[in-house]
């Protein structure tokens, strides 16, 4: 599982979650990634995601929309998509969208772990 827009990715067997760590700016180019990065998790059986955005600047509103639709999957499933360290750019975004009030966003990945 090779995702050009994952820097680092840890199974955290306590909590069943996989920890993702992505880097780059979400716009067009980087779509099908995204969207393969939940496809090939929830094939694999993980539903609950802990995304780490720190090394993400930008990102477009169709993103928003792979987020929300991923975000219904793995809550069906049991699970749940948790993100933290969003940078400023990208909270103001999720907040402008009211985005802040649905998702579970936290400072630190230790944070989103422990509301598994």
């Amino acid at each position: 599982m090779s995702n050009p827009l994952v820097i680092r990715r840890e199974q955290n067997a306590d909590k069943g979650a996989v920890v993702l760590q992505l880097e780059g700016r979400l716009d067009m180019g980087a779509l099908e990634s995204f969207k393969t990065l939940f496809t090939e998790e929830f094939s694999s059986g993980n539903h609950k995601l802990v995304l780490n955005f720190s090394g993400v600047n930008f990102i477009v509103s169709t993103h928003l929309g792979v987020i929300m639709s991923s975000y219904k999957t793995a809550q069906s499933k049991g699970g749940d998509i948790k993100f933290t360290n969003l940078t400023e750019e990208v909270y103001g975004i999720f907040d402008l969208l009211q985005l802040t009030s649905i998702l579970s966003i936290h400072k630190t990945e230790e944070e989103a772990l422990a509301e598994f």
